[in-house]
């Protein structure tokens, strides 16, 4: 097989994959990828990176060292599995490695592009994500012992020139989650700290995570922080944490959400750091983080699945999805429908959600069509005219 057949062969099992993934669980889709009212600036999954390197979205990258600890040969890093790191969440999966085995530095990697300049543009909004970390083994203080499993998300502002969240006048949620080995304890204890909480209301309050069991070592986890500015009030601006669709709890105040720093005026910036900690020897373990999504309920959707501008959706925009799918495209621009910069499936449940909707056409005095029915029809007939076609391509090859 050469290279333009394998090319051919890859995009066409990804066009093939968003094609049935739409035709069984479409309103999955609907619920995973766009939410009403909102637009999705970034959704990644790193499977395109290249291993042992940072991702392409991603716009700063920088590790930190104390020179007096640290050799210039540090091997701390933030990268894409799938080389040195093997993927904890299945056989070739790609997700993005924290990885510090000497607490002495700190690594970060940062996005500002999908945010603009202005940080009050996003002020309501959802960062989630998948997460595995690794239980920091063997027990603390025996030889090779780590002392946690951590990471932290910083979600902050600056200027035009921002690279990094020091959280010195420049943080507007700071939780950071840990898996730590504790002196007298079994098993490590499950935490999510707010470290912003020392500017909202005096100190960090904390999350164990005990008989709930929402997350803990070597096990995958959903985390979702909602973001929320209510009437535009100190008093009022917000944050929760879910994990896995249930709210967390913070043990010192018994309330599911906690304060903005005070005088943040919104977010442009999203930065993930590795720990600090020069004073605990053995570092940490590895963290893990994958299907990266943020929306940023402020803006409206980027449109209603009309592709081709002809103020109609209709099969004549499916053909524009199918025709540029797997096209990375200006965010918004095209077929892509939900602004993630990529055409894939989340662009069709788009297009399927407006389909003959009447903002879209003229309305009549004829019965409208079922939502399903004719867009599976479009579906189906893709599905046949792209397996003639690849067939076409390969024989031609």
């Amino acid at each position: 097989m050469n290279k333009r057949t394998s090319l051919l062969g890859s995009k066409f099992g990804s066009l093939l994959a968003a094609l049935f993934a739409f035709t069984s669980c479409s309103a999955g889709l609907l619920d995973t990828n766009r939410a009403a009212g909102a637009r999705v600036i970034l959704r990644e999954d790193f499977e395109s990176d290249q291993p042992d390197a940072q991702p392409a979205s991603a716009d700063h990258y920088q590790v930190g060292y104390v020179s007096f600890v640290n050799p210039a040969t540090e091997p701390a890093r933030i990268v894409v599995t799938g080389g040195a790191f093997a993927d904890p969440f299945g056989p070739g999966n790609q997700s993005l490695v924290i990885h510090n085995p000497n607490s002495a530095t700190q690594s970060r990697i940062a996005w500002t592009s999908i945010f603009g300049d202005d940080p009050t543009a996003f002020r309501n909004g959802v960062i989630e994500f998948d997460a595995w970390m690794e239980k920091p083994l063997p027990v603390l203080g025996a030889p090779g012992g780590k002392f946690w499993s951590f990471f932290e998300v910083r979600a902050g502002f600056g200027g035009p020139d921002r690279s990094e969240v020091t959280s010195v006048g420049d943080v507007t949620v700071w939780p950071n989650f840990r898996i730590q080995n504790i002196f007298g304890e079994p098993e490590p204890r499950d935490q999510i700290v707010d470290a912003g909480g020392r500017y909202s209301i005096g100190f960090e309050p904390t999350f164990t995570d005990g008989s709930d069991d929402l997350f803990g070592p070597d096990r995958p986890f959903h985390v979702a922080i909602e973001i929320d500015d209510g009437d535009g009030t100190p008093t009022t601006e917000r944050y929760g944490i879910k994990i896995n669709g249930a709210p967390i709890t913070w043990s010192q105040t018994g309330e599911s959400s906690n304060y903005w720093v005070p005088g943040a005026p919104g977010i442009n910036i999203l930065a993930f750091y590795s720990d600090a900690s020069a004073f605990f020897s053995g570092g940490a373990s590895n963290a893990y983080i994958d299907n990266l999504v943020v929306i940023n309920n402020d803006l409206p959707p980027l449109g209603n699945g009309d592709y081709n501008g002809d103020l109609a959706v209709d099969g004549a925009d499916f053909l524009v999805w199918q025709r540029t799918f797997a096209e990375m495209p200006a965010a918004g621009t095209g077929a892509d429908g939900d602004g993630d910069g990529q055409i894939g499936a989340g662009d069709l449940a788009v297009w399927r959600e407006g389909f003959g909707s009447p903002a879209a056409r003229p309305t009549s005095s004829v019965v409208p069509e079922p939502a399903l029915a004719l867009p599976t029809v479009f579906v189906l007939t893709a599905i046949s005219a792209a397996c003639r076609r690849r067939r076409a391509l390969v024989l031609a090859a």
